[in-house]
């Protein structure tokens, strides 16, 4: 397995934790980026561990885009539309 899909399976299982928690109470999901920071970096010091939450987040980006055209392509939407649809929840 190479290190871009290492990112994007840590990235999956964030957002399956985040997924589970369905009130939004357990500490899992912030246990879970620790653990996969460290999981992802070169080491235990401070500069592996931002090392792996870079990681992540590129695995994030990677995985949301993913899902952008898909929903996208599911609501015969281009996936700008989609995406200020997104934003539109955050305003």
């Amino acid at each position: 397995m190479d290190a871009e899909q290492r990112r994007e399976q840590a990235a999956v299982a964030l957002l399956t934790a985040w997924l589970d928690d369905d009130d939004g109470t357990s500490e899992y999901p912030a246990t879970l980026v620790s653990d996969l920071a460290v999981e992802l970096g070169s080491g235990d010091d401070l500069s592996g561990a931002l090392e792996g939450v870079l990681a992540l987040v590129a695995g994030l980006t990677s995985v949301a885009g993913q899902l952008l055209v898909r929903s996208a392509q599911g609501h015969g939407t281009s996936e700008e539309q989609e995406l200020q649809a997104v934003s539109l929840l955050f305003a």
